[in-house]
């Protein structure tokens, strides 16, 4: 592949993930306790731990998709995008397998009227759907992981103004 075109490819990992975390993340900032509901639905967190892990959650996915839109400190973001999604994927399976579907995944708040939102979620019922979406978030992720940011991005524009560093150059990408 060429540069341009991993550049390219780089690029529009780092924005579908950035603007699906992004949405992910506001309602569920705006409301918390309906977040919460969700996540108790799966029945896999302690009691104790449904509501720290209902405020904590969507600041981290927003600071992923603020790290992944500007491509700053994108490996990190990236690296912390796979974790959530591992975590979001073992539930979402562990649903199914169990049976206990007959819930909303909870993946995007109560967003529910935005057309992006009704073709992302499967609606009020755990599916594999949920599954096979977070698995090829994960595979975009894993591509930030391992290439870096690529360009543009501000990881880019760092890497350039260091001494020695071509811009462009393998090793800025790398960043």
């Amino acid at each position: 592949m060429t540069d341009r075109r991993l550049n390219g490819a780089i690029l529009a990992a780092r924005v579908i993930v950035g603007l699906i975390f992004l949405l992910a993340a506001i309602d569920k900032i705006q409301a918390p306790g309906a977040f919460a509901d969700s996540v108790r639905a799966f029945h896999i967190l302690p009691s104790n731990l449904v509501l720290p892990f209902a405020f904590l959650v969507p600041w981290l996915e927003l600071l992923v998709a603020v790290y992944l839109l500007a491509g700053f400190m994108s490996r990190l973001a990236a690296a912390g995008s796979i974790l959530l999604l591992l975590s979001f994927i073992i539930a979402l399976t562990d649903s199914l397998l169990t049976g206990n579907i007959n819930h909303a995944c909870g993946c995007f708040g109560a967003a529910a009227g935005n057309p992006i939102v009704n073709f992302l979620e499967s609606g009020d019922r755990v599916t594999l759907w949920d599954v096979i979406r977070d698995s090829l978030l994960l595979l975009l992720s894993v591509l930030i992981l391992l290439r870096g940011a690529g360009r543009p991005s501000i990881d880019d524009w760092l890497a350039r103004r260091r001494v020695g560093v071509p811009a462009g150059s393998r090793r800025s990408q790398s960043v």
